[in-house]
């Protein structure tokens, strides 16, 4: 058996692990984190490997486990061999008798049992789950915003789609977990071909999503640096098959407007955030490159909002950066 202890996997390497023999399993591994999704997998991968093996797989409840249940179940070895797997669901929770005998437990050998525990809470935030952590793996079922794209693009390939362009980025951006990610991508099935493929006007069914996209909205919410309501118009943009030279044309309007009011330009109204000029002017530079880029062939039509988008983010970054220096 590997000895895991103070070890800190990764959510897919511990996935993976628990879905194959308790040989290669951390006698005692702890999943912590607010992602009820990761967790979810971590759990479902857990009995998975169980039942591949033989093992009696058993849920106990930490808010509600006294000593001497765990400490049966730690002692209750199958009579036919497989080993045993217990899930200890809210191990934030554990009394101090329980938990002292997991510890103890943890110390020892360990021979045919596995634990996994599994809370919504960090480690860091409780000594009864740093004490656990010290005595087995850790596991966190956290995401940072940067990351979730890329756990959508899982969830994607995993029910067998094909998302066009933009898509995982905006379900990335409108969900604020990834539970709620994985309902969106459940949607998304609702409108995919025999062959998975995800039609750009599906886009209007994600959350928050609008029935049509605006090209003066999603102006709007670059220069708000509302980046996920940037990313709904986009999608619904691409649905109905605007974006690309359009949003060129449209960042650029209103960046000459600010710099020449009353004049060439995007026309007023009181909800679109203001321009500084230093912003248009940033604004205007990033429409000429992408622009330029687009003609020599160097910046594909489907991928120019997103360029936009970054260029946009950069704009008002450098404008702010350079007022504070002023």
């Amino acid at each position: 058996m590997v000895d895991f202890r103070g070890r800190t996997l990764s959510a897919p390497d511990a996935e993976r692990l628990l879905r194959g023999p308790a040989g290669a399993l951390p006698a005692l591994l702890l999943a912590t984190g607010e992602e009820a999704w990761l967790r979810d997998r971590l759990v479902t991968a857990f009995r998975a490997g169980g039942e591949a093996e033989g093992a009696e797989v058993r849920r106990l409840e930490g808010d509600d486990l006294s000593q001497e249940e765990l400490e049966s179940a730690l002692a209750a070895l199958p009579l036919f061999g497989g080993g045993v797997r217990l899930w200890i669901r809210e191990g934030s929770k554990l009394a101090k008798g329980p938990l002292d005998s997991l510890l103890s437990w943890a110390a020892g050998p360990s021979e045919g049992v596995r634990i996994l525990v599994t809370t919504a809470r960090e480690v860091g935030e409780l000594k009864t789950l740093e004490s656990l952590a010290s005595r087995g793996a850790v596991v966190s079922c956290s995401s940072r915003p940067a990351e979730r794209e890329g756990w959508v693009k899982r969830m994607a390939e995993g029910a067998g789609l094909a998302l066009p362009p933009g898509l995982a980025a905006a379900v990335a951006a409108s969900a604020p977990n990834l539970l709620a990610a994985s309902q969106e991508i459940g949607k998304l099935a609702v409108f995919a071909d025999s062959a998975g493929r995800v039609p750009a006007a599906a886009a209007q069914s994600l959350r928050g999503g609008a029935a049509e996209g605006s090209l003066a909205r999603w102006v709007d919410a670059l220069l708000a640096r509302d980046r996920a309501g940037a990313r709904l118009e986009s999608a619904a943009l691409a649905g109905a098959g605007v974006g690309g030279t359009s949003a060129l044309w449209a960042l650029a309007e209103r960046a000459l407007g600010a710099l020449e009011p009353g004049g060439f330009g995007w026309p007023r109204r009181a909800a679109a955030p203001a321009v500084a000029p230093e912003v248009a002017r940033r604004l205007l530079d990033a429409v000429y490159r992408a622009d330029r880029a687009l003609k020599r062939g160097e910046l594909k039509d489907t991928d120019l909002m997103e360029t936009l988008s970054v260029a946009a983010e950069d704009a008002l970054r450098g404008a702010g950066k350079e007022r504070a220096e002023a």
